[in-house]
């Protein structure tokens, strides 16, 4: 059961909206729900200046690397963060790497998105560079892997419990089901329960 079951207004904003739910809105966190602490993405860095986070869709790859890019901002390490969601993307990454600085940590969102050989040729850049890179994935790509993620109910219920309060309308069997039905993709198990609750607080 979710910590926040508390009496609340039922008639504020959808605490499953995604503006509560966006990577960097919920801190990192591991399989069991725990705490996730960047160090570990930059000590595998340190290590091998070229590292992955691999899971599956929906398991909090981009949260873990908002993170490590708030980490590196307030060090006041310089970073370029691209999230790989459009073709235009690509190009901004390219652009990227051929003004790129060794000092420059990068951070790619998405790498699977790029295909083999384009993903091929801008790590070889990269690495002729001698700059970091920490790139999100959900398989092994070559790199060595810093981090792999994982959706559980744990996970889920934890994030759940950071969210704004719900007002009890939902459950922890609400939270069981959503994850029945989407498994490790906790993204579409929030998104099941925003439904959820659009649903019951029109009816309150």
């Amino acid at each position: 059961m979710p910590p926040n079951l508390l009496p609340a207004d039922r008639r504020r904003s959808n605490p499953f909206a995604t503006r509560h739910t966006r990577p960097g809105a919920v801190p990192p966190l591991d399989p069991a729900g725990a705490p996730l602490r960047v160090e570990v993405v930059l000590a595998a860095l340190e290590r091998h200046r070229r590292v992955a986070i691999v899971g599956p869709h929906g398991t909090g790859k981009s949260t873990l690397l908002a993170g490590l890019a708030a980490s590196l901002a307030a060090d006041r390490q310089p970073a370029e963060v691209v999230r790989l969601r459009r073709r235009r993307d690509a190009l901004r990454l390219i652009g990227m790497v051929a003004r790129g600085t060794a000092d420059t940590t990068l951070l790619v969102d998405g790498w699977e998105r790029l295909g083999r050989p384009m993903a091929v040729l801008i790590a070889a850049i990269v690495r002729l560079q001698g700059r970091r890179m920490v790139v999100t994935s959900h398989r092994a790509n070559g790199m060595p892997v810093a981090v792999r993620t994982a959706g559980t109910l744990p996970l889920l219920t934890a994030i759940v419990g950071r969210l704004p309060d719900h007002g009890g309308l939902i459950s922890g069997d609400d939270l069981s089901d959503a994850f029945a039905r989407h498994g490790e993709n906790l993204r579409d198990a929030l998104g099941d329960l925003y439904d959820r609750y659009e649903l019951r607080s029109r009816r309150s």
